[in-house]
């Protein structure tokens, strides 16, 4: 620092030259100075307020040129080609997440939804019948098993009793069997007998008389009864003691045959109804395909609907319009922007060496400095230091949160300062200084109480006051206020 006070002191004597040069044309050019001013001094000392030059500690900045940017950018792009109806926001507007931002023309979307609903409701009516079926299918399925599995066993019971027949056939009446035809041949013969001898009497009886016509005939038809029943008894006694015939054992063998051929015909119907109810499982898979139509009809329903909603493109989060680049009537096409949204605050970023990152981290804060916004200091928080850095320039993107309200744009310059430190340096109102052809003055007071002209460096603004960076030493006096009604020579009167 003292060697920049030492550099100061040779700068100022260089000035005092050139300002001797230039005290000519500052009397004559600088504003508000007229000769009729002039003289208005010359008559008498000036009030004017007066600082003593001192060094002043100060923070030193690191300073980063940068622009800014919103926290989201988002470019809002059709999915499905269409022509857009509606377009109702404007550049600049606000609007809140979810709020609709354009309409596409949605009819064959529609069209689309409405054949893909038809189409699941069929799949829901083919489920349902493939269910009536398979039920239906199932139910005679197991009514034609039991039929065949009763067949079977009538069949069963039908062979049994056939090859007992032929078992009895083949074995002949047995002695038992014998004595009872013969008895009952006997007792036969004795019926017939009694009924002779009866009908006899009846007979006589009639004859005289005794007996009404119907009693007679009554007595004979007894008579006749009896002969037909001794002459079935006496053919049961013959047959028994004859025995089985070779053409009754033929038929009972026969018989066997037909039996056993009808049971196999039943186990065949019986193995072909059960071979038939396996068709139900088959309707038990077409049930399964049926309802996986209708998980595939509901799956093209949602999509048909999604593919519908997509002609409606709403805001991702709350923005401002940044740009709207299309109008009703445009013809919208997958990944073309119509509207780019600006969202999430403001930020500044600025790209930042990196070996200023230890003044530039996360948490550091700083301030901002808008050229657009007067030159005004903006306090603002390093929220963010993006982890790549440029590999070409080794600067890393820095970026600041500002507050809300400020009227702010995105893409306006600006500078990020930080302090780095502190630093001697003299300092002076903003309002002791003034310009002329581009060069800096102020009015420095002499010895004699006289203000004279001295041609100053300028360095960084601090609010209200200024850097004078060369010109000046400490303890001179300088000018602060009231410079208007000055010119070089004029008496300051404190």
């Amino acid at each position: 620092m003292k060697s920049r006070l030492i550099a100061g002191g040779l700068a100022a004597a260089l000035l005092g030259v050139m300002g001797l040069w230039a005290l000519a044309s500052a009397r004559s050019g600088k504003p508000d100075q007229t000769d009729g001013a002039a003289e208005e001094t010359a008559s008498g000392p000036v009030s004017a307020s007066v600082e003593t030059v001192q060094l002043d500690r100060i923070p030193s900045y690191l300073e980063i040129p940068g622009t800014v940017a919103p926290r989201f950018s988002a470019s809002l792009a059709a999915k499905v080609m269409g022509r857009v109806v509606s377009l109702p926001v404007a550049e600049g507007d606000a609007v809140r997440a979810g709020q609709p931002l354009v309409w596409l023309d949605s009819r064959d979307l529609s069209a689309s939804v409405d054949q893909a609903e038809a189409g699941a409701k069929a799949a829901r009516v083919g489920v349902e019948t493939a269910v009536v079926a398979a039920r239906m299918e199932r139910s005679a399925a197991d009514a034609r098993v039991e039929a065949a599995r009763a067949m079977v066993d009538q069949a069963q019971a039908g062979l049994q009793a056939a090859r007992a027949r032929l078992d009895m056939v083949r074995s002949g009446p047995r002695k038992q069997e014998r004595a009872q035809a013969a008895l009952a041949a006997a007792q036969a013969r004795a019926a017939w007998e009694l009924a002779v001898a009866d009908h006899d009497r009846m007979k006589v009886l009639f004859a005289d008389g005794a007996v009404s016509k119907q009693q007679y005939d009554a007595s004979r038809t007894r008579m006749d009864v009896a002969k037909a029943q001794l002459e079935s008894a006496l053919e049961a006694q013959s047959l028994a003691d004859e025995g089985s015939r070779a053409e009754d054992i033929r038929t009972a063998e026969e018989g066997v045959r037909q039996a056993e051929a009808a049971l196999e015909a039943a186990r065949q119907s019986l193995k072909q109804s059960r071979a038939a109810a396996l068709m139900a499982d088959v309707r038990d898979k077409e049930i399964a395909v049926a309802q996986a139509q209708v998980r595939q009809g509901a799956a093209a329903v949602r999509m048909a609907r999604v593919t519908r909603d997509m002609a409606v493109i709403r805001a991702p989060f709350d923005a401002v319009v940044a740009r709207r680049m299309a109008d009703p009537g445009t013809m919208a096409t997958p990944g073309v922007p119509l509207l780019v949204l600006h969202g999430g605050g403001l930020r500044f970023e600025a790209a930042t060496p990196e070996s200023a990152l230890t003044s530039a981290r996360v948490g550091s804060e700083g301030e901002v400095v808008l050229d657009a916004l007067g030159g005004r200091r903006i306090g603002a928080r390093v929220v963010e230091v993006t982890p790549q850095g440029d590999p070409g320039s080794h600067s890393f993107i820095v970026k600041l949160a500002l507050p809300d309200g400020l009227g702010a744009m995105a893409g306006m310059f600006g500078r990020a300062r930080f302090v780095t430190g502190h630093e001697e340096a003299i300092t002076l109102p903003a309002s002791a200084v003034w310009e002329r052809e581009g060069l800096r003055y102020v009015y420095v007071v002499s010895a004699d109480r006289r203000a004279r002209i001295r041609l100053v460096t300028v360095g960084k603004s601090m609010g209200s006051r200024v850097v004078i960076l060369s010109g000046l030493t400490p303890g001179e006096r300088v000018v602060t206020g009231g410079v208007q009604g000055i010119v070089d020579g004029t008496v300051i009167g404190n």
